[in-house]
């Protein structure tokens, strides 16, 4: 149904677009023929119809207007000039049709590139997709809610990466920030998420080696100056909650009626730069949240430099009431009006709350890694 609907829209806007064209060259020639003149001052105009539909119709709806174009052109030789059958008329005419022609070729060959282009975008979707997909709405007694914003307008994934897995002794998460922009950022963020996935659920792997071992199974592929910033969790059946800081901003416990509190004070280094991994434990009560997230949200500034603050912005997620969906739509809408619109730095953010035994899984939301855009 939205893929109809987008063909009817596209459908209305080139059939606007060629009424458009068309009304332009009937515009020119009543003026033409208003002056009286014998001198055909609109056939330069005339050829900008075709040109202007080129740009924005497929090759259909610009040979259309390009055969109105030229139809125009010669009806005022023969009428208004009288050269029609002369060598200036049919140069006129000539030159005009040549234009058209190159209009509707320029408009098959825009088609094309839009279709190619359309197709890589499709793939490059599926594949960023793929690499950071969104956490379920329910891990074990977890509930669990996530958005990945790009500071790209072409890119869903960057550097920036979040995962949840279930093991035989509770769930653990990893949020990360890789060093970098671009590809080479989307590629180690894959490599991180790829070693986490296969190392935390391995029995008796306690966090501090999972931790090694990703770095271990990213080092080989980060330059001299690369590393990858990430904090890792693990909430045990009994509510014992296990962080390990390696170069990461310590995450939030959101406490209602409380201010939030950093859960780790201990951070190592990063990954990639020798990292050496403190287990800190604390207790996650039933109703309590928690809050991961990279540093761009800490570090998003707004006009006059100030930064977002997040511990009295977070205060609001640890209410009861709001749903997690709910509660981080807020949270990414008060960034935004912080910064005025924009971000200038991709962020990721996972929010999680241990619901009482028994209780019944809450429903999906809509957000996760691959629906959010900056």
């Amino acid at each position: 149904m939205k893929r109809l609907r987008s063909v009817v829209i596209s459908d209305g806007r080139s059939a606007a677009a060629v009424f458009a064209a068309l009304g332009w060259v009937l515009l020119l020639c009543a003026g033409q023929v208003l002056t009286g003149s014998e001198r055909l001052v609109v056939v330069p105009w005339l050829a900008l119809g075709p040109l202007a539909a080129s740009l924005v119709v497929g090759w259909r709806g610009t040979a259309v207007t390009a055969l109105a174009s030229v139809l125009a052109v010669a009806a005022l030789s023969g009428w208004l000039s009288g050269d029609l059958g002369t060598g200036t008329g049919g140069v006129r005419v000539a030159g005009s049709a040549a234009l058209a022609v190159f209009a509707v070729v320029g408009a098959h060959v825009r088609v094309r590139r839009e279709e190619r282009i359309r197709s890589v975008a499709q793939v490059a979707a599926v594949a960023q997709t793929a690499i950071q997909h969104p956490v379920p709405a329910r891990v074990g007694d977890l509930a669990l809610a996530s958005r990945y914003v790009s500071a790209s307008a072409d890119a869903l994934v960057g550097g920036d990466l979040f995962d949840v897995v279930s093991t035989a002794d509770g769930v653990r998460a990893i949020v990360g920030d890789v060093r970098g922009k671009g590809l080479p950022a989307v590629h180690t963020a894959a490599a991180v998420l790829s070693a986490f996935r296969h190392t935390a659920p391995l029995p008796g792997t306690g966090l501090d080696e999972v931790a090694r071992r990703v770095e271990a199974a990213v080092q080989p592929r980060l330059g001299p100056e690369d590393f990858v910033t990430a904090v890792l969790c693990a909430v045990h059946p009994g509510g014992r909650l296990d962080v390990v800081l390696c170069g990461h901003p310590a995450p939030l416990l959101l406490t209602p009626g409380r201010d939030p509190v950093a859960v780790g004070s201990h951070p190592g280094p990063p990954l990639g730069l020798g990292v050496d991994p403190c287990v800190e434990s604390t207790v996650l009560s039933a109703g309590q949240r928690l809050l991961l997230f990279t540093d761009g949200l800490v570090e998003a500034r707004d006009a006059s430099g100030r930064f977002f603050d997040l511990e009295a912005e977070a205060s609001c997620l640890a209410q009861a009431g709001p749903g997690l969906d709910d509660g981080l739509e807020r949270l990414l809408a008060a960034v935004r009006r912080h910064v005025g619109g924009r971000l200038d730095d991709d962020l990721a953010v996972l929010l999680l709350e241990r619901a009482p035994a028994g209780s019944p899984a809450p429903r999906p939301g809509v957000g996760g890694a691959a629906a959010a855009r900056g």
